[in-house]
């Protein structure tokens, strides 16, 4: 798979299994405890933009089990951060994000994950109150759809200008596309910004951030 970190590769090819029965509906699991994750040819388009940008630090709203947070650390590895935890992920479900720090475990990089378990307004908003000035490479915002632009407002002032703020689930599936689809007005609109949707996989809406 790809050109990636072993370990994490083979969590990521156990995770991407799971991942395509649920959506194929090959495994009967209740939606509580689905994955919910992004597709692999996804994965391995953030990874090589995380190379490209030479991201070091990565906030992430939305772990479910953490196969998107995986495709993400192995590019931070490969970039040489400096940051004690370069990548935070926030999740609200306990049962998911138990799981997904034993998948870190597994891939040995759970050092560099910081998960945060709680609403991720609620995080955010303290996330905010404490910043420090160290701004984010990349935010992938991937939770419930409603808050999109509450969560992409909340984050932008965390990102260094160039940094990119990434959202899934733009074209895919039907009955999360009209929800997003605002998100997407949204970031177009915006003077301080510059945004495309990518067809791959669900639909990721692109948005780099021209200015503070």
């Amino acid at each position: 798979m790809h050109n990636l970190d072993q370990k994490i590769s083979q969590v990521l090819c156990r995770l991407g299994e799971q991942a395509d029965k649920e959506r194929s509906g090959q495994a009967t699991i209740p939606e509580s405890e689905m994955m919910l994750a992004i597709t692999s040819d996804t994965g391995v388009y953030f990874n090589i933009m995380l190379k490209a940008i030479n991201a070091k630090r990565i906030l992430e709203v939305g772990t479910s089990t953490g196969y998107s947070t995986l495709w993400f650390v192995d590019a931070i590895k490969y970039n040489n951060s400096d940051h004690a935890k370069p990548i935070i992920t926030i999740d609200e479900n306990p049962a998911k994000t138990n799981r997904a720090r034993k998948n870190f475990e597994e891939a040995g990089v759970d050092s560099l994950i910081d998960v945060r378990r709680g609403t991720a307004i609620d995080v955010l908003k303290e996330m905010q109150a404490s910043y420090d000035d160290t701004p984010f490479d990349f935010v992938f915002i991937d939770a419930d759809k409603e808050n999109a632009i509450n969560y992409f407002d909340l984050v932008f002032p965390m990102v260094r200008t160039g940094g990119i703020i990434a959202a899934d689930n733009i074209l895919h599936p039907e009955n999360l596309v009209a929800e997003m689809s605002k998100y997407s007005r949204y970031v177009k609109g915006r003077p301080d910004a510059e945004s495309v949707t990518v067809p791959i996989g669900m639909g990721e809406e692109i948005t780099i951030k021209l200015r503070p």
